[in-house]
């Protein structure tokens, strides 16, 4: 089993802003549990096999983390660590915005 948490604290509160203010939706909120579910019990090659994620490598500023949609705007921004332990999540957005310290 893969174990998924916040990268860090500011992603925690970013991601609980965006729920709060109803930018991430509860629909959302079920296709990110989804996304957790899947995750944690298959790993991320499941995810990357998994079409619907669209999931990918990213480039430039995120080298090293990958990118799952989770909407049609929305991005899981995310690093897998030590191997095959756990996924650290980096940002959740609800728009298609990479930009490292981006407003969401």
């Amino acid at each position: 089993m893969w174990k998924v948490q916040f990268e860090n604290i500011k992603t925690q509160v970013e991601v609980e802003q965006l729920i709060k203010a109803g930018r991430i939706s509860k629909a959302d909120e079920e296709v990110l549990a989804a996304w957790v579910r899947q995750i944690s019990l298959h790993g991320p090659e499941s995810i990357r096999a998994d079409k619907k994620w669209a999931d990918h490598d990213l480039e430039g500023d995120w080298l090293g983390y990958r990118s799952s949609s989770f909407s049609v705007r929305g991005r899981i921004i995310y690093r897998i660590e030590e191997k095959v332990v756990k996924i650290k999540i980096a940002r959740i957005t609800d728009v298609h915005d990479y930009r490292k310290g981006g407003k969401s």
